[in-house]
């Protein structure tokens, strides 16, 4: 009951701020700068409806589709979750009035927009051009030879969710999978990870179950119209891998933090458009 408590309260702070807010948004994320981060990239999405000078987080998506269930205010509202694996593996919970589940394994795959990645890069460079940077960065290079190994790596840590729950999937270090500084995958690492995921899947069910879990993970995605990125940690693998890349090339010093905010502020936002229509009126 405490812990249930805690969040109540937690959600009942909204009400102090009703004067600088428009509409309560929680969230999940309780990590230090996080409210900030949201309240950026939701006052630039609702820029022309609401204010959004405060984001209330919850902690943890249980938390915050509990609370969504008993919210009662007559407030504008929206209460935000990640897409996490179940993204890949299928989700009980949809989109509904005053529930925003994010097209994306988290926020941080909003932050790691190409452009924007460019423009704070450019910014912390005192020599190379934009254009120049862009060529070093490559991008296109980037996603050419790490797309599908990060993607069937997110197969795997699906299928153990799914199979072997107990087993670390996405907390496991990417730095413990890179072949250099410039945010590239080992194959031989990535292999070893892979091969070890799913030996431990096959130890605790079977050959069977496993391969049958992986055609239904992979069917689950062919229909979702979701991209290979967009099913990827951006917080544990995706934003780690491209700052890694990024700080390659431009001699900074700026925190982790500092550059998500920074692309907070500049990143395309389209794709979480579509979290107006379950906004509560």
């Amino acid at each position: 009951m405490i812990p249930e408590r805690s969040v109540q309260a937690k959600a009942a702070k909204s009400v102090f701020f009703e004067d600088i807010n428009d509409i309560d948004i929680y969230i999940e994320d309780t990590a230090f700068g996080y409210p900030k981060l949201f309240a950026v990239l939701f006052t630039r999405l609702l820029k022309e409806q609401y204010r959004v000078n405060k984001v209330f987080p919850l902690g943890g998506r249980k938390a915050v589709v509990d609370q969504h269930i008993e919210h009662s205010s007559p407030r504008p509202s929206l209460y935000i979750i990640d897409g996490d694996l179940f993204l890949l593996t299928g989700d009980t919970v949809d989109n509904q009035k005053g529930l925003y589940k994010f097209p994306y394994y988290c926020v941080e795959n909003i932050l790691c927009d190409h452009d924007a990645l460019l423009k704070v890069m450019d910014e912390e460079e005192p020599v190379k051009s934009l254009d120049d940077l862009e060529g070093l960065f490559n991008y296109q290079e980037w996603l050419l030879n790490n797309e599908d190994k990060l993607f069937s790596l997110f197969i795997e840590y699906a299928i153990s969710m799914t199979l072997n729950p107990q087993e670390q999937t996405v907390a496991f270090k990417v730095s413990d999978l890179v072949s250099s500084d410039k945010g590239e995958l080992h194959d031989n690492k990535l292999t070893v990870r892979t091969e070890a995921l799913k030996e431990m899947v096959i130890e605790s069910t079977s050959l069977e179950v496993y391969e049958s879990t992986r055609n239904e993970i992979l069917a689950n995605f062919e229909i979702s119209g979701l991209n290979k990125l967009d099913v990827i940690s951006g917080k544990d693998y995706l934003f780690p891998l491209l700052k890694t890349r990024a700080k390659s090339l431009v001699k900074t010093k700026i925190s982790d933090l500092n550059f998500k905010l920074r692309l907070a502020k500049i990143c395309n936002v389209n794709g979480i458009s579509q979290a107006l229509e379950y906004i509560t009126c």
